[in-house]
């Protein structure tokens, strides 16, 4: 994380409680509300602004830069997770972005899971090939934790050149923990109370959901549209919030239905939730069984799809 350098700050008595409390980070400082600030320091309400102004300044650069200049910096500040499938990392631009909420969106067979799967493993994978060297939470709403198809990957995981460094008997599934959430309200409990404590402990790289449409298509009737709505909101943001303060990759399964106007294939749970998406992808069965993952909008890369298959050891293109 980014520190904050106390001696910019003119004001003694706001530096000294600064290190008093030992508040250094930028993110922590520009991510926490007054209250929670004032909760943990003497802080007024101007100490604040002050604080959060020179924060904010410290990271945003100063003057007009170039297309290129802008890039090179988002790519080095945001990590990502590699799938272990070159030509999937390729077009996702190094893998799957730990910026805000990435949606994997497709029909029921596609392979939306295996994806989920995949990621909960390479995330553990050291950063010269590809991953974080953290573990992996995976929430399942729908159906139990695909303990069986993981054993099966594992068998071929990591592959090539990863399995010849020291990871190459590396307890993969040591380091992923599984809960089972049935509805709207376990899952805010979990994601407000339960997982923020989990990520204080442990060091984890990805938060998978599979799927979040499962929580929300049943517990709500038609007459409670506006409480639905809400219920995505808060729980979107707070999916951003634990991505930003813990530098995870936010996974989201999401199920799909068909346009009755134009008939296209649109993920489930409209704009409330289309929203809070930051990066959409989907998989795509066709008639003859074959997949194709897409990338359908991202704030840093084009749109593009790519042919896969699913083996017994993984996603292959």
């Amino acid at each position: 994380m980014a520190r904050l350098d106390v001696m910019c700050i003119s004001d003694i008595k706001l530096r000294n409680e600064i290190e008093r409390v030992g508040l250094f980070s930028i993110e922590k400082i520009l991510l926490m509300g007054n209250q929670e600030l004032m909760e943990i320091g003497n802080f007024s309400n101007n100490d604040i602004n002050t604080l959060k102004n020179i924060a904010a300044k410290s990271i945003l650069p100063q003057g007009f830069r170039n297309v290129l200049s802008v890039e090179n910096q988002l790519k080095k500040k945001v990590k990502h997770i590699s799938l272990d499938c070159p030509l999937i990392d390729q077009i996702l631009g190094g893998g799957l972005p730990c910026r805000g909420i990435t949606e994997l969106s497709g029909e029921s067979g596609a392979g939306k899971t295996q994806f989920c799967l995949q990621f909960s493993i390479t995330v553990q994978y050291p950063s010269e090939y590809g991953g974080l060297g953290r573990s992996a939470v995976y929430i399942c709403t729908e159906d139990k934790f695909p303990s069986t198809r993981l054993h099966q990957l594992l068998k071929s995981f990591p592959r090539e050149e990863a399995a010849k460094s020291s990871i190459g008997t590396y307890q993969f599934s040591d380091n992923i923990y599984v809960d089972h959430i049935a509805n709207a309200d376990a899952l805010k409990q979990c994601l407000y109370h339960r997982l923020p404590q989990m990520l204080k402990r442990i060091r984890v790289g990805i938060i998978i959901i599979d799927s979040i449409a499962a929580v929300f298509r049943g517990d709500y009737n038609i007459n409670e549209s506006i409480v639905r709505a809400k219920d995505l909101r808060d729980i979107g943001l707070q999916l951003h919030k634990l991505s930003r303060y813990f530098g995870a990759a936010i996974l989201c399964v999401n199920q799909v239905t068909d346009a009755l106007d134009t008939g296209k294939t649109l993920p489930c749970l409209g704009l409330a939730w289309a929203n809070l998406v930051t990066t959409k992808l989907q998989v795509r069965l066709s008639p003859c069984r074959e997949r194709t993952f897409h990338i359908i909008s991202s704030p840093n890369l084009p749109s593009a799809s790519i042919p896969y298959k699913i083996t017994t050891s993984g996603i292959v293109t």
